[in-house]
């Protein structure tokens, strides 16, 4: 994605906010803090497309652009003032339509602001999409299976609430290796102490549970350390993993992005066709500004809460894509 796309989505995105405040009702401190949100972006965009302007704050910044003659530079200053009235000002007073139109002259006028800043065309490094996970590993020792469980949970959650995002199997042999490579994960903790009512609720559910870790990372880092070891197929084609439809369409959606040939165990070659041929609709559907897409999971109550946003869907086999490139499956619970 390039920085001006990001900008435009961004910007796009805050005006979304907007109406929805009017709809919904808001008060002053709703609205600075869009007003705190766009002129982030915008300085920190501005400063990736131009490194002479690291260094300078946005007031500057957008003095060099008027004095550029882009038409943009007064809205961008119009929000500019709000931001900075609401983290200082005691009691800030937003203009709501002022706001507004302010969000929508600098959507209108982006075009033009790449002939005086052309560094807004060049890409934006690749980010990971984070989050913090649990995963619950359970011995399956009379099989020879190892279960790794990724779950989206906190020390509020019990096996009932715990949202399970991806599942694993995997043979026993791999686990010294596999568990490696999770441990280098950022904020990797094996059996939290925060988490020992989560553990114990878990233990209760399934006796298999051998232990706990939890990690912030992606989910693509999680599908590049355990797609290897899936029964030593090539792409995550296991005998269990597979019974969950999202899992079929995750491995599916890894293998079409990567550009590889999908293989999922014994699933039927026209299921598999079928998955294919849906997911490449949707693809034809997304703006090539928000290629290559990044693969993630999200609960069906986050599938219903992020539809109305969504630039590209497929209800039917539960994926949607956002405005920020990231191609969501939903999971089975």
């Amino acid at each position: 994605m390039r920085i001006m796309d990001s900008l435009e989505t961004g910007t796009l995105n805050a005006a979304r906010r907007m109406k929805a405040l009017a709809r919904n009702g808001y008060e002053q401190e709703d609205l600075g803090s869009v007003a705190r949100d766009v002129a982030a972006l915008w300085e920190r965009s501005l400063k990736a497309a131009d490194l002479n302007w690291t260094g300078k704050h946005l007031f500057a910044i957008t003095q060099l652009i008027q004095a550029a003659d882009w038409q943009g530079a007064a809205s961008l200053d119009v929000i500019r003032q709000a931001a900075n009235a609401d983290k200082h000002d005691a009691s800030p007073n937003h203009e709501y339509d002022e706001l507004l139109s302010a969000l929508n002259a600098l959507g209108s006028s982006l075009d033009t602001l790449a002939e005086v800043t052309p560094g807004l065309l060049n890409e934006l490094p690749a980010t990971l999409r984070v989050r913090r996970l649990v995963c619950a590993v359970y011995e399956v020792f009379h099989a020879g299976e190892t279960i790794y469980s990724f779950l989206a949970a906190d020390e509020t959650d019990s096996w009932r609430t715990a949202d399970g995002l991806d599942e694993f199997q995997v043979e026993n042999r791999h686990t010294s290796e596999i568990e490696t490579q999770l441990a280098a994960l950022s904020s990797y903790t094996l059996n939290p102490a925060g988490l020992d009512d989560l553990k114990k609720s878990l233990l209760e559910s399934d006796s298999e549970l051998w232990q706990i870790m939890r990690m912030d990372a992606s989910y693509q880092q999680i599908h590049d350390i355990l797609a290897p070891y899936q029964h030593k197929l090539p792409l995550l084609p296991g005998l269990h993993r597979e019974d969950e439809e999202g899992n079929v369409v995750a491995t599916i959606a890894q293998a079409l992005i990567a550009g590889a040939s999908p293989v999922v165990g014994p699933r039927s070659p026209v299921h598999i066709t079928s998955v294919r041929a849906a997911l490449l609709a949707v693809f034809a559907q997304v703006p090539s500004r928000l290629k290559p897409l990044r693969v993630d999971r999200c609960t069906p109550q986050e599938y219903r809460s992020l539809a109305r946003n969504c630039v590209a869907f497929d209800d039917a086999l539960g994926v949607m894509v956002t405005d920020r490139g990231v191609l969501l499956i939903r999971t089975g619970r």
